[in-house]
């Protein structure tokens, strides 16, 4: 029999504290959030995989808001300092990840894409209009502390009227191939700036109520979505399907804050897939256009979860390539442990 002494009991105990000190420090629920996100962006894609069942390869919508309300609940949590520094360090996160998949896209899949382009759109239309949102919110941020609310309700009009002055053709979708979207999915970010700035005692997380909310919210964004395709007068006020987003997004975000949410996170496994896969979230983004093909749609629908896995290997390669990138142009020796810490 095995007897535990009181050095490894403490040595247990300092180990415990640790991870409760990490948990508490860490929001979990935007890990979650992420995790989350990934998996339905991805999922969006995927009409090719999908076949005749393309109609699955949906929302899209709804993991872009997700992962643009992450974004802005981090944010304003810490000091900004200076715009140039502060914004140094967005860049250092995102385009070590642009620079190394365009040096392996041009290897590889014979890209042929010029610095300009690259610097532009070689993260994809996502990388482009966060960086965008990152100057935005910095203004924000030093002209208006404390009136998140107020600038809220600012960005909501300029939303409002850009949509009503603009005459928007027949059949148009505000979700699709369109610049409109850049504008109105900044309230999301915007969003989760406010709700990371609320004290969290003053939220009550209930798992069962906030899911049925969250129901009830996707259920109304994909019945104003459907139905602009079919209903002129809806297409016309496919605005309103911004509401039900809105709720959605903070209704996810506080299923993913429950107990029952966070005990999933805790656990060994579950726990280090959702901070894995949700810490690729950039890197699954830029390299599954190149991955998707219909060349194992004949053991469908296995070729659905073979593509993510193919997906999240490649993505995780590409964060390593990413670091080895960075840590080139930066004095030292290279940290291969860091290069290929998985989370």
């Amino acid at each position: 029999m095995f007897h535990t002494t009181p050095s490894n009991r403490q040595s247990d105990i300092i180990k415990i504290s640790a991870h409760s000190k990490e948990m508490n420090k860490r929001d979990i629920s935007i890990d979650i959030l992420k995790f989350f996100a990934a998996l339905v962006i991805t999922n969006s894609h995927m009409e090719l995989l999908y076949g005749k069942y393309s109609f699955l390869a949906t929302g899209g919508a709804i993991g872009d808001v997700v992962f643009f309300f992450a974004s802005g609940f981090t944010l304003f949590l810490g000091t900004m300092g200076r715009f140039d520094n502060w914004y140094k360090r967005r860049i250092n996160r995102i385009y070590p990840t642009v620079f190394a998949w365009a040096i392996i896209a041009a290897f590889v899949f014979n890209h042929q894409n010029d610095m300009k382009f690259t610097v532009i759109h070689g993260g994809g239309w996502f990388v482009t209009c966060i960086m965008l949102y990152y100057v935005v919110l910095w203004f924000i941020r030093k002209l208006m502390p404390g009136k998140l609310w107020t600038a809220f309700g600012m960005a909501s009009m300029a939303v409002l009227a850009v949509y009503l002055i603009i005459d928007w053709p027949e059949g148009w979708g505000m979700y699709g191939a369109t610049y409109f979207k850049w504008l109105h999915y900044f309230l999301f970010m915007l969003f989760g700036a406010i709700v990371g700035k609320m004290p969290r005692q003053g939220l009550n997380f209930n798992f069962w109520l906030d899911a049925g909310k969250l129901f009830l919210c996707v259920m109304a964004f994909y019945a104003v979505v459907i139905g602009s395709t079919r209903n002129h007068v809806i297409n016309q006020w496919q605005i309103i399907s911004l509401l039900p987003l809105l709720g959605t997004t903070y209704y996810f975000y506080k299923v993913c804050s429950s107990r029952q949410m966070k005990r999933c996170y805790e656990n060994r496994y579950v726990g280090w897939c959702i901070k894995f896969i949700g810490g690729l979230c950039l890197e699954i983004y830029i390299v599954q256009g190149v991955l998707f093909t219909d060349a194992m749609n004949g053991i469908f629908p296995l070729n659905i979860p073979l593509m993510f896995l193919i997906i999240f290997v490649v993505a995780y390669l590409l964060r390593c390539a990413s670091r080895i990138f960075s840590q080139t142009f930066k004095d030292g020796e290279y940290d291969w442990k860091a290069v290929f810490k998985p989370v």
